[in-house]
């Protein structure tokens, strides 16, 4: 599974019109000793040439080298860690995909404020923790919903959206 977006994906993403804040939920699932995002042992992450298992050489281990700098990047710009947590259990959906290690939720004042950020050389720098620390992850950027869920919040299901295309019948 892809640990960057696409060309395709970023650019639709830098081209998209809205204005305002962005909220990215990320799902996380870290690499293991032993595997790479290549599914080949590395020692770097404790593959067998090393026999290593110390937390250093985990996905977790290589992820927070990744996240403590990012984090700087992302309040630099006026960003903010929303939440941050571990997954207990798969309540609906495919127990064995989706398997995540950590959620988090990161604002970005506006989608100038992430791709200023990671397009960055520093980011370019930490970005090689994430490449080893995930063997898999989605990345879903999200426009806020001012109301309340549950109240008279109208979403509006004609528009096109991830895997859905734009049409009149409901």
């Amino acid at each position: 599974m892809a640990i960057t977006p696409t060309k395709e994906q970023f650019t639709e993403f830098a081209h998209g019109t809205r204005d305002g804040e962005v909220v990215m939920i990320n799902l996380l699932h870290f690499a293991r000793p032993g595997d790479s995002p290549a599914g080949t042992a590395t020692p770097a992450q404790g593959g067998a040439e090393t026999g290593s298992t110390e937390p250093e050489s985990t996905g977790a281990a290589a992820y927070r080298d990744y996240s403590d700098q990012v984090i700087k990047m992302v309040e630099a710009r006026g960003g903010r860690v929303i939440w941050t947590g571990r997954p207990e259990h798969v309540l609906i959906g495919d127990t064995e995909n989706d398997d995540w290690d950590l959620v988090a939720l990161v604002s970005y004042p506006s989608r100038s404020a992430f791709i200023d950020m990671v397009t960055s050389p520093n980011y370019g720098e930490a970005h090689t923790h994430r490449e080893r620390g995930l063997d898999r992850t989605v990345l879903l950027a999200c426009e806020p919903l001012r109301a309340m869920v549950g109240s008279s919040v109208s979403v509006d299901s004609d528009q096109p959206g991830p895997g859905r295309e734009a049409s009149g019948d409901a």
